[in-house]
């Protein structure tokens, strides 16, 4: 239950981040996990995953892929938090997956992610919609399956 609960409960979280960009909601939302999680202490290791992420996406935004009003938002950072807990929790079903249908689940639902995100006014996509999606999927097929790997070492279990 609590699997179904959380991955319903990060498209509310991305929804709040994207469509209103405000830190506050997803701070509450971030203090209600830690509160309910049945595994707080191997979440505390997954902020690394979010770091990583967040530098990812800083990189793109330093190379001109993505366009934010105001700069480099701290909602995107409190979404790669969201993220990282939700790959542990309600995206567990991706780990029996072969490398490549992970790869293919990244390129697909990572690069939509951002797409939804410059539909809804969060980002802006100035090397263009089609460049920009071509580029993400890339970048996510090989994305989504190290931060799999990663998530299962930071856990202490084995891939």
């Amino acid at each position: 239950m609590w699997q179904w609960a959380h991955l319903l409960g990060f498209n509310l979280y991305w929804l709040l981040a994207v469509k209103w960009q405000q830190p506050g909601p997803l701070l509450v939302l971030l203090l209600a996990h830690f509160l309910f999680s049945p595994s707080r202490q191997r979440d505390w290791r997954l902020l690394a995953i979010a770091v990583a992420g967040g530098l990812l996406d800083l990189s793109l935004w330093q190379l001109g892929l993505f366009h934010f009003t105001a700069g480099f938002p701290l909602w995107l950072m409190l979404l790669w938090i969201g993220f990282a807990l939700t790959l542990a929790h309600g995206m567990r079903w991706l780990l029996p997956m072969s490398r490549w249908q992970q790869a293919l689940v990244g390129a697909v639902g990572g690069t939509m992610s951002y797409l939804a995100g410059a539909a809804m006014g969060a980002v802006q996509l100035p090397w263009g919609t089609a460049n920009s999606a071509l580029l993400l999927a890339v970048i996510w097929s090989g994305w989504l399956p190290v931060l799999l790997w990663a998530m299962v070492k930071l856990e202490g279990e084995r891939a």
